[in-house]
């Protein structure tokens, strides 16, 4: 029987998405369920590891301390803070790409349309007093959306985007099957693409090939009223590059789900230069994923792929470490 160690938090919620999976080929170890002496028998035998994605979470000797584990599951869509240079290099490594489509998605849309109409500037203006029904705002029926990354949440954007008469053109290393976006691009093609686009949508993972993407040069390329919406990562952007241009171009608009940098508490500011003081901004605190159901969705993603490994199929979601050392 296989010994599948969990060293996520397990709360309420997840402890019974575990006891509802559980089959008699797995046998799960929760880390925190464990006195300390307990614990380094566990992770040397632990043939399959659950964890959240976080360096902070994983022991830096793993590889000699866990010399059984053959996989390992994040329990997060995005793997880049994944410490790739502490596994051992003959187990595999999943990311829960899939569990997180609806909520993103959703959430892209809103930030795209709230940007679009100027919503946020709109309520401010009414509770100081301002009603000014001459304000014009972009349209969306007839409109170009530049889809960068079409994993499930890029098809989701796509297929939510057609619903609102949108133009969708989706930007994916490798075409995917049934994509619902209207046109289907290499990343090469991107430049040359920016000029058409009224909205840009960031939802590729964060890699050595994706940090620091959109620079200057990109935002340039853009419409000066374009709309970009980032549920990716934040260092998919150049932070620098992408204040300066909000600051010069006044008619453009960023909506941020993101982040550089992440405060400790849950006061402070995620970035280091003044956002906050741009009327062509609008921030969410890396809340895409906040919806009810996710943690329960997210927790049944990751065991459902485990159990795929341990049954000898190919799991889903394998990831390349040398794309993101």
């Amino acid at each position: 029987m296989a010994r599948v160690l969990f060293s996520v938090a397990m709360d309420a919620e997840r402890r019974a998405v575990l006891a509802s999976k559980a089959t008699a080929g797995l046998e799960a170890v929760i880390l925190a369920d464990l006195r300390p002496s307990e614990r380094d028998a566990a992770w040397a035998s632990a043939e399959v590891l659950v964890c959240t994605g976080f360096g902070s979470e994983l022991p830096r000797d793993l590889a000699s301390r866990a010399p059984r584990l053959r996989m390992i599951q994040a329990l997060l869509a995005g793997v880049d803070n994944l410490p790739f240079d502490r596994f051992p290099r003959t187990a595999i490594v999943c990311s829960n790409a899939g569990a997180y489509t609806t909520s993103v998605a959703e959430h892209a849309m809103a930030l795209l349309l709230a940007a679009s109409k100027d919503v946020v500037a709109r309520t401010e203006e009414i509770r100081r007093g301002i009603f000014d029904q001459g304000v014009v705002n972009k349209a969306l029926a007839g409109s170009t959306v530049l889809i960068l990354g079409l994993g499930s949440i890029g098809r989701e954007v796509a297929r939510l985007a057609k619903a609102f008469r949108m133009h969708t053109i989706g930007i994916a290393r490798t075409p995917p099957d049934g994509s619902p976006a209207d046109e289907i691009a290499t990343p090469d093609a991107v430049h040359g693409l920016l000029p058409r686009a009224d909205f840009v949508v960031l939802a590729l993972p964060l890699t050595r090939e994706t940090r620091g993407l959109v620079d200057s040069t990109f935002l340039r390329a853009m419409k000066p009223d374009a709309v970009l919406v980032n549920i990716a990562r934040g260092k998919v952007v150049v932070e620098d590059d992408l204040f300066d241009h909000l600051r010069t171009h006044p008619a453009f608009r960023a909506a941020l789900d993101v982040w550089w940098t992440y405060p400790d508490t849950k006061r402070g500011r995620p970035f280091r230069r003044p956002f906050h003081e741009l009327p062509n901004v609008l921030m969410t605190p890396h809340a895409a994923n906040a919806i009810p159901t996710q943690r329960r969705e997210a927790m049944e993603s990751a065991i459902d792929n485990v159990l795929r490994f341990l049954r000898g199929e190919t799991p889903r979601n394998v990831v390349d470490p040398e794309e993101y050392a």
